[in-house]
Order: structure tokens, then sequence, then C-alpha cells
């Protein structure tokens, strides 16, 4: 493969400069390719050429610009047939001549029709030159007539995508074409115009055929481009303003052969002028006071409302006055402090309060400096809106903000600031701060006796009864449910404290009256003292909290003070936290597990799985007092983890035994239902153990299915389609939606210890676990009821038709070797 570029004078004409020539050459023999370059630059041809002999070879090559394709009919492994096909695939226009000295006539007539331009045998190449040249000549005038044809392609393009309609006619006006914009404007197609003259379109709004043949020629014969204004109708009669400019096309005579018309729709324009005088009337009519003035010394215009607005008689030519004889004192003070700004930065925006019928007003006001083509403000103007009615909406919105909507007392948001403003005065005074914590005793009983329609018009009277014990400086605010919070400002001493104290109880030693029944409402008091007890809102809230429980825990209508001593409990959680993270590494967690008995068969059919710690020191740690470190320090989930192996692990071991047609419960608390790993977590744990996935229930409250219902929903089906059995714990505690809780994937239902324990005494814990039973037969789901301790309450419970039965008459939890002991007893 050769490739060079020659330049030589050509032997016709040696003065002639050299044409250049880019000669791609497919040949498999070298000498003849030399030969081919000779003949051409002996022609005259200043020569870059390239030689190949494989079909790789030119479509590299033909990355390249080449003017001509010479090439040989065959070559070993390709042919010029093949090297013609390429050059159609890849749709380039270059001349392909073949010289050959092998190609018949046949050949070369099969070759002519499949896309050669033509043939010259390598014995005669006296052909070359003038087929070489014929053929350039030829290419040449392919690309100027497509490039013709490309700008009169763009040109038609470009009329025919003119926003402005165009129509041609002959030199008596006939149409000859018309634009797509024109037929948008018009609503007359080409077929219809085309032959015609249009002058209907600017006489009669309803034309009829003859008009469309029989208008008067409408085009004056000028030279000079005519511009006019008018108005025309569309095809539907609708009017419209058109602004038109025509030109006339000359023949190579100089003499009028079509008229060239642009139109144009400026019925905007013309209504803006329209526009114009309506803003004018606007300005007169709005509430709104407009001003315009020069910067600092005369005013120009002012509209209705701000003569109203100022108090100036209608009949009063304000224009050319200076600015104070009109405009209020404290508007122009404001002018002058921020007319720096106005001129600077165009504008300034803000707000004010000006006198409006001897009332300081709030306006909203904007100011703009117009400026002139020099950039040297020609005027201002101003805006000025009244919005008293917005500020008070405003004082509205931020009350309801910062207090509680049912009862109107502040809310912890407000309260965290007036501890603040409490704290600071009494740094100042050198006073001290009280804040009292009270949770309302048994406040449930009156909504769940009453109604929370009942419960809400209770906490309504507690707060107006506790505003009335305290004075003006003191705060109550309602910290959420039927918790309170007391902020006592300067206070001297705790006799102060105890005062407010005695007051309460007095206060609330009358029975508060609800929808006709009388309710004595008590309540524990916590009590912290500023500087003693702590220095910041958020401590001594904290501490005033924990001085709250210490005397509910002394019984109903308590108070306690906090003390520092109570900061020996919270050491001991922390330790407990601590050495709860080391648990597990320790081995010091085991499960006990409860059985489940299936009255119907009395057969064991389940078992919930229940953690137990063992501690080194201290001995057996009961649930209460760690489960919830777990859950607040996030350990749940580890923990949680290991629980759901240890189940699975023991289930194996029960299968061993002949044991595994029984399930195993595991309790799954909210951080774990909510950790993103958790299905894939159960998913792994399953596989790893060789449990059953139908063995094996998650048991979840109800307060975790209703905080995200949606996920909670898509969870539940993602554990179904793992085979894994879901139940819902302490049914009949939470809020569940019985809308959302057929839509739940669940298989079965916890009724809550609670209800079981009282259902001897109370008829309505009887109703609520009978009501809780048809309701999981209406919804095809098994039942258990939990905290069944008598056989009276089981005897209940199989006369209801519950169906699964767990408590101490059915047996304590147990150990896992005496648990399976005790299963191969029962079976």
């Amino acid at each position: 493969m050769n490739n060079k570029n020659d330049s030589m004078n050509g032997h016709h004409n040696p003065a002639e400069e050299a044409i250049p020539l880019r000669v791609l050459i497919l040949e498999d023999d070298e000498n003849d390719a030399l030969l081919l370059i000779d003949s051409l630059k002996n022609s005259g041809y200043q020569l870059e050429w390239q030689r190949v002999d494989s079909e790789p070879a030119m479509l590299e090559a033909l990355q390249k610009p080449w003017d001509i394709i010479l090439s040989d009919y065959s070559m070993p492994g390709f042919s010029g047939t093949r090297a013609l096909g390429i050059l159609r695939e890849q749709n380039l226009d270059l001349p392909f001549i073949f010289v050959s000295g092998t190609m018949g006539e046949d050949a070369a007539v099969a070759a002519m029709k499949a896309g050669a331009k033509d043939y010259v045998m390598k014995g005669n190449l006296k052909r070359l030159l003038p087929t070489i040249d014929r053929e350039l000549h030829e290419a040449k005038l392919r690309r100027e007539r497509g490039e013709s044809e490309e700008n009169l392609r763009k040109l038609s393009v470009a009329i025919a995508q003119s926003k402005d309609g165009i129509c041609i006619t002959d030199r008596d006006g006939f149409v000859e074409y018309v634009n797509p914009a024109f037929e948008e404007l018009t609503g007359y197609t080409l077929t219809e115009l085309k032959g015609k003259q249009p002058l209907f379109l600017y006489q009669n709004p309803h034309p009829t055929k003859n008009h469309l043949h029989k208008a008067p020629f409408w085009i004056s014969q000028s030279l000079k481009v005519q511009r006019l204004t008018c108005v025309t109708h569309k095809r539907n009669g609708n009017p419209f303003c058109e602004e038109r400019v025509i030109s006339p096309l000359l023949d190579e005579k100089g003499e009028i052969s079509h008229f060239v018309s642009t139109s144009r729709d400026i019925t905007e324009k013309i209504l803006a002028e329209e526009g114009r005088r309506r803003l004018a009337n606007i300005l007169e009519a709005t509430p709104d006071v407009v001003c315009i003035m020069q910067p600092t010394d005369r005013l120009w215009y002012l509209n209705s409302a701000g003569y109203k607005t100022l108090e100036i008689p209608d009949n009063v030519d304000i224009r050319g006055s200076r600015l104070e004889e009109y405009l209020p004192q404290q508007f122009l003070h404001l002018l002058n402090k921020v007319l720096p700004e106005i001129l600077e930065r165009g504008s300034w925006s803000g707000e004010a309060y000006l006198p409006c019928r001897g009332i300081d007003n709030p306006y909203s006001l904007v100011i703009l400096a117009h400026k002139n083509t020099t950039g040297r403000v020609k005027y201002l103007s101003v805006i000025a809106r009244d919005i008293s009615e917005r500020k008070q909406f405003e004082i509205e919105l931020q009350h309801r903000a910062t207090h509680d909507a049912l009862t109107q007392l502040p809310n912890r948001f407000l309260l965290l600031d007036r501890v603040r403003s409490a704290l600071q005065q009494a740094q100042r005074n050198k006073n001290q701060v009280a804040v009292l914590f009270i949770d309302l005793d048994n406040f449930k009983r009156v909504n769940d006796s009453l109604g929370h329609a009942a419960g809400d018009d209770f906490l309504a009277q507690i707060a107006a009864r506790l505003r009335k014990c305290l004075r003006p400086q003191d705060t109550v605010a309602r910290h959420g449910g039927d918790e309170f919070t007391i902020i006592l400002s300067e206070v001297r001493d705790t006799s102060n404290v105890l005062s407010v104290v005695s007051k309460l109880k007095h206060e609330f030693s009358r029975p508060i009256v609800v929808e006709g029944n009388e309710i004595y409402a008590t309540f524990s008091t916590g009590i912290s003292l500023y500087p003693h007890d702590g220095n910041q809102p958020e401590e001594l809230l904290r501490h005033a909290d924990t001085a709250m429980y210490k005397a509910k825990n002394a019984g109903s209508n308590q108070y306690s003070f906090y003390a520092p001593e109570m900061n020996a409990r919270s050491r001991e959680i922390l330790a407990l936290e601590a050495e709860l993270r080391r648990a597990i590494e320790l081995e010091e967690f085991s499960l006990f597990y409860q059985p489940q008995l299936d009255l119907r068969t009395g057969r064991a059919i389940g078992l919930e799985a229940l953690i137990r710690w063992q501690h080194a020191s201290r001995g057996i740690v009961p649930p209460g007092e760690f489960v919830g470190l777990l859950e607040n320090s996030g350990l749940i989930v580890p923990v949680g983890e290991w629980i759901i192996r240890q189940a699975c692990i023991q289930h194996r071991q029960l299968r061993e035994k002949g044991l595994g047609d029984i399930r195993i419960s595991v309790n799954v608390s909210a951080l774990q239902f909510n950790d993103q790993k958790f299905l894939e977590k159960v998913h792994r744990l399953l596989q790893e153990e060789d449990m059953p996935p139908d063995k094996l229930e998650l048991e979840i409250t109800e307060n975790i299915l209703m905080k995200n219902p949606d996920t909670t929903v898509d969870m539940l089906y993602a554990l179904r389609e793992l085979g894994v059995r879901s139940a819902i714990d302490d049914f009949g505690t939470g809020y569940s939606s019985l809308s959302y809780l057929k839509k739940f994937p669940i298989n079965l239902l916890k009724i809550d210890q609670t209800f079981v324990r009282d259902l001897q005494k109370n008829e309505g814990d009887s109703a609520i676990i009978e009501i809780s039973i048809t309701l999981a037969q209406k919804l095809n789901l098994e039942i258990v009821a939990e905290g069944v301790e008598t056989e009276t309450q089981l005897n209940f419970l199989r006369d209801s038709q519950c169906g699964i039965a767990q408590g101490y008459f059915v047996s304590k939890p147990m150990p896992a070797a005496v648990m399976t002991e005790w299963l191969q007893t029962r079976h």
C-alpha cells in the first residue's frame, strides 16, 4: 500500500497551474498503480493518492476525502465489484472508474449498471484522462446542482416555517403560493386560493365562490415596496388588523413578473394601545395608592385611591405640586433614607406605617426608579398597599404556630422561649425560676368512658383553671397530651412554689363538669428550680419531668421536688446500657418459650420466644428493666436478629425430636421493622438455619403498623412472599384502622392480656374480646388470647370460640430444655 502527494505540471501546457486531484487506487499490483500515477502526473495533475488492495484498507481510506476512485476489476481476496458495493453502502458520491486488463464486455456492462461511471483497459490508457476529466466535471455539476437544490429546499423550508404569512401572486394578482402561516392567518388553504385574487379578504367578511373569481385587481403596478395596514377578515368572518408589505419581483428584462406579500397580525399591538388606555382606568380603579413623582421635587400623578387615602379633594390638581404639600412626613423621611438605594439598584420594597385618616396603618411599599436612555432617573413610581388585614392574619398564624389549638395555651415551642426569657430576667434580678411539670392522673379513663370529645372539653377546662391560679408574669403551657408545664418567674424561695401548688390543689378540689358528669381531676407534679437544678431550659424541663415520675410512683395527686440523688438512677441506667452492649458477647442472653394452646385440640400449636438476661452479678434482670434500654440505644436491632436466629436454631432441635409441627413467634420492634435490611436479614437467617418459613411468626404491635400503613403493607407482603407468618400483638390497645386492617396480609391477632385479666369483672373487656374474636373470624385470621391465668378465663375463651390461649394457666415461660420436655409430655 502506498500513500503519496506529488506535484507536477502537465505536459499539455506547462505554463498552466497544476490541478489538484485526490485519487484512491484499488490495485494489487504496485507497478500498475505507478503507471496510472505517472499517466496522471504527466497530464498536469497535482496528485494526492493512496493505493489499497483489501476491503478493510478501503474502509479505512474512505475516512479521507477523495475526488475519484480508480479500481482494478479482479484482485486476490478482493474485487472491484465488492469495492463498488462498499461505495454504495457508504452512500458516497465519488466517480468510480474501472481500470482493468481482464474485464470483459459483459462484466463492464454489469459494472456500469451497478454504479461504475466507466471502464478503461490497462493496455489503452489514452482514454483515462478524458474519462477522468469528464467524470470530474459531471461530479462538479452534480455537487452544484445538489447545492442549488439544497439552497432551494432551505428557502422553501424558511418560507414554509416563517411566522409571517407569505403570499406569491403573478403580476395580475392571481395567487400562485401561500405558506402555512398565511393559511393559519386567514383560514384559507392554498388549494382554495390558488389561481384567485384574494381581494375578498379585505372587503367582504363572508365571501362566496363568485367573490373568489370576480374580485377586481388588488395590487398596484408599482416598482416600489408598498406598506399598508388594513382590516382583514378570516374565513370565519372574524376581522383582524394586518400589517402588509408588498414587494415586486422583476424578471431579466426588469419588468414585474410576480408580487410577494408578507402579512403579520398586529391585532395585539393595536390592542396594546387600547390596553394602555385601560391601564390608566385600572390605576384609577385599584385600591392601592399609585404615585408618580420626581425624585426629590414635584408630584406628577396620584390615582383616585391616593386622593382618598390622603384626603385630598377630587377637584384639586396635584400635578406640579411640591411633595411636602400632600405626602405624609413619615413617607418623605423614609424616601430620603432609601433614595440612595433606589438610585443605585433601581428599586426598593419594604413596609412602613403611614397615617390614613388619622390612624397609622401598615403599608407595603414598592418604589421604582424609571430611567431615560442616558441612564438618568426620570421619575419614581410608588405603589402603596394597606396590609392591615394581612398583618392581622400573620398575627393569627403566629399564634397558631406557638399555641395549642385546643386549650389556646402556649405550646412546647413557645414554652422554651418563655423559659429562656424567665431565666434571663432571673439572672438580672437575682431571683429563682420554678418549672412545674404536671401530668393528669387517669386521664385515659375520661377518654375511654366518655369519648375523645369529652376528653378535649375536660382538658380545655383544666387549662382555664390552671391559668386562674397564676400571676400575669407566669406561664402555663400544654406540653402535649395530658401534660402541662408551668413557669413561675421571680420566685424568692420554695414557699412561693408551695403556695402555687396549694392554690392548684384547692382549685381542683371542685369537680369539673363534662357532659353532665362530675369529674375530679388529680395530677402528679414534678418541680425543678433554677439555679439549683440547672441553668438551661431543656435541663430544667427534663429534671421537672424526672421529679414528676417520682411523684407519680408515690401515688396519685402527689408532688415532688427534683433532687440530685435522683441522678443515681440515671447513672445506674447508663451502666446497665454499657453492660447490655457486652451481654451478647458474654452469652448472657437466653430465650424462654411460652406455649400457645389450641383450645380445639388441647395441643400446643405455637411458642412465643421471650428474651431473658442472666447478669453475672445482678442475676436474672427482668425484661422490663432492659428491653426499653435496647430500644432507646438501638441495640434492639442486633439483639432482635440474635433472637430470630436462636428461635430458628431451637426449631431445628425440635424437628430433630419429632416436634416440627409447632411454630415459634418472635416480637419485632419498631426499629427492627423499619430497618432497611430487615427483610434481607430474615431471608438470610431462614436459609442459614434451614428454618421452614411458615413455622416462623413475627409479632408487630398496632402502633408499628399504623405509623406508616402504606410502607407496612409492602413489608408484610414481602414477608408473606418469603413464607413467613405475621401477627398483630397487643391488639385493641393501639389505634389500628379497620380499613387498613383488612389490607394487611397478616395471619393472627393477639388479644392483649389487659382485656383477659379483668374479663370476669368488666363486661366491657369481655365484650371487646368477643368482638375481636368475631372480627378475626370475619377476616379469616387466627386469634390468640394472652394472659390466661385461670380456668374460668380459659372456659370463657373456649365458649367464645377463641382459637388459641397463652398464659400462666397454660404454662409459664420455660427455658429451652424444659420447654422441649413439656412438649414431649403434652404430645
